[in-house]
């Protein structure tokens, strides 16, 4: 199954799905939203017979200020986008299923998927390729971090060994 999601930054997004497992294909870039706007997205595909929709929406949500309607909420729209209907329900399921699970509403919502604008080729596995450039150090690892902490089983295992190795570093 193939989906994109948005709610921070492109180069966020695609790192942390780079590094859960059942997730292939990771690309960053744009999606087309309904009012016919572009916004940072990422597209990737999920294969559930090793992580279940509802575990990659509450990755997603948990990756981002997914409960709040803060200024910049119109460049990075906190929301899943699946290719088809019954995914599009699937995915709003998941989304308030996780929400009433954790207590808090979430502004994520499920929107029809419309059309996706890869990055340039140079552009793509940003974090990845360049783990000690400022801002991923800054911004992408500890979101890295608190994904290998909020959900150790569903992080790859090239993943759990580079932020071991991280913190090692860090230590000596």
């Amino acid at each position: 199954m193939y989906l994109a999601v948005s709610g921070t930054c492109y180069w966020c997004m695609e790192a942390i799905f780079r590094a859960v497992r059942g997730v292939s294909s990771v690309e960053q870039g744009f999606v087309k939203t309904r009012d016919g706007h572009f916004v940072e997205a990422a597209l990737m595909q999920l294969d559930e017979k090793i992580l279940p929709l509802n575990a990659l929406v509450r990755i997603h949500l948990s990756s981002h200020a997914a409960t709040a309607n803060h200024s910049a909420r119109g460049k990075y729209p906190s929301a899943v986008y699946p290719m088809d209907s019954a995914q599009l329900m699937r995915c709003k399921h998941a989304i308030a299923s996780a929400a009433l699970e954790s207590g808090e509403a979430v502004v994520t919502q499920a929107l029809p998927f419309l059309a996706f604008y890869p990055n340039p080729a140079k552009q793509q596995d940003y974090f990845w390729r360049q783990p000690e450039k400022p801002f991923c150090q800054r911004t992408i690892l500890p979101k890295l971090k608190a994904l290998a902490l909020g959900f150790p089983r569903a992080i790859t295992p090239q993943a759990a060994q580079f932020l071991r190795d991280e913190v090692y570093n860090q230590q000596a």
